[in-house]
Order: C-alpha cells, then structure tokens, then sequence
C-alpha cells in the first residue's frame, strides 16, 4: 500500500468474533461503530494509543456519550488499559507491524536514494567543473595559440620583402590604383601605357639607393612610387632632369 498514515488491515469477519457479538448483543450497532472509531482513532495516534482522560470529548465528537465510550473500552476485552492513563488494541498493534516494516523499508530507501543523488550532485558538479575548467585551459590555449599565430603572421608580413619583379606585377594587376596613378600623374589616360616603363624606372631608382630589401608591403610600394614619380619620375619624362637608371633584368 502507498498510504501508510491512514491505512491499516480490517478483517472482514471481525464482526463474528465472541467479544464483537456480546458487544452488539448489548449496545447494539451503535456499539460496534463506537468500536470502530477507537480502533480508528488509535491508529492514527503514536504508539497507537490514546489517552482515557480524553475520552469525553472524543465521545462529543462523534455523536455519543462518554459512558458508551468508557463501556467499549473497558467491558469487553476489546481493549488494554495502561497506568489507567491510556488504552490501545494490541490487535491492531499485530496487524499495524508488517506495514511499520514496510514503512521503515522504504523510509531507507528514501534516504538511499536521497544521498546517491546527491552523491551523483556532487559528482555530477566536479565532474561539471573538471570540463568548464579543461574547455576554459582549451580554449585560453587556442587563444594563446591564435594570438602566437596573428603575431607570428604581423611579424612575418612586417618582414616580408617583395623581389622588385613581384611589385611590378602587383602594381600592374591593381586597377583601381592605376586609375589613380593616372590622375595624379597629371598625364591623364595616357598615362596608363607608360606605367609598366616608369615601374621599372622605379625599381631601378630603389635598387640604386639600396633600399629593394627594405619594401615591406605592396602599400608601402604604391607610396614610394608616389614619391618617386613627383620627385623623379615627371621631371623626367618633361625633359627637366634626366636621371639614368640600371633596370633590374626581369
């Protein structure tokens, strides 16, 4: 049974037994309810006993007298009186004992149970925090791993050194900045066909100061043509200055 705290076993033939018909041969069926209602009463009481001195005011409560009460409890031998202070059924206490096993059985398995869980919690939540912190030394490691990365990659593009062939074709495939080339070089449209010329011219001009090895990146070389072509390169392709220039071999 689920409901230990109110249930308890009732044979069905209690009414034949000797003590219970002398009791409805002289108090009737009344008698034999108020039998049932100590029975009852007792059972929800711990140690299933109940006090004599409150007797009365049971009896109130259910409709009766005191004295039909007093009659069931003690003229019967349906009842034992203890200390003349209380009375209890020592049948019920034989019946109420294969459920206090039961009782007992599943009040340890509730606290087994309770206390593997929360063995479980508490592994369960090491376990939790062993991951968070191995995924946190995971990815602290990646990220370390990635800045090394970027800074290794910073380091090597700041280092990178274009071989002047390479920045010739770079510039040469850069559209946009040969639209732009053009405007500042103040030739126009014309200018476009004199790019691939005055590139080398340019090469040759950084090759004859020392510095190919010093171009770090492709925006660093679109900047030193820049300088080069106001400062050099116009003058003279205007006849104003003319420069001589070794041109790497390509």
């Amino acid at each position: 049974m689920n409901n230990y705290n109110s249930y308890f076993p009732h044979d069905s033939n209690a009414k034949d037994d000797p003590k219970c018909v002398l009791l409805i041969e002289q108090l009737g069926m009344e008698g034999y309810g108020i039998y049932w209602m100590l029975v009852e009463t007792l059972r929800d009481q711990p140690n299933y006993r109940y006090p004599i001195i409150l007797i009365p005011a049971l009896a109130r409560k259910y409709n009766t007298t005191a004295e039909k009460v007093k009659a069931v409890v003690c003229n019967y031998g349906l009842f034992f009186i203890e200390n003349e202070e209380f009375f209890f059924s020592t049948s019920l206490i034989e019946r109420m004992k294969p459920l206090e096993a039961k009782r007992m059985l599943a009040s340890k398995a509730g606290k087994a149970s309770a206390l593997k869980r929360k063995s479980n919690g508490c592994s369960t939540g090491a376990q939790r925090m062993f991951n968070e912190c191995s995924t946190s030394k995971v990815k602290e490691s990646k990220v370390k791993e990635n800045l090394s990365l970027k800074g290794e990659s910073v380091r090597e593009e700041t280092n990178k050194v274009f071989a002047p062939q390479s920045i010739k074709e770079q510039l040469l495939s850069d559209e946009t900045w040969k639209e732009s080339a053009c405007i500042q070089s103040t030739f126009g449209i014309s200018f476009m066909s004199m790019l691939p010329d005055q590139i080398d011219k340019f090469i040759a001009y950084i090759v004859s100061i020392g510095e190919e090895q010093t171009i770090s990146s492709l925006s660093d070389a679109k900047r030193r043509f820049t300088y080069w072509w106001q400062n050099y390169g116009r003058k003279e392709v205007k006849n104003e200055k003319p420069e001589e220039y070794l041109i790497p071999s390509k």
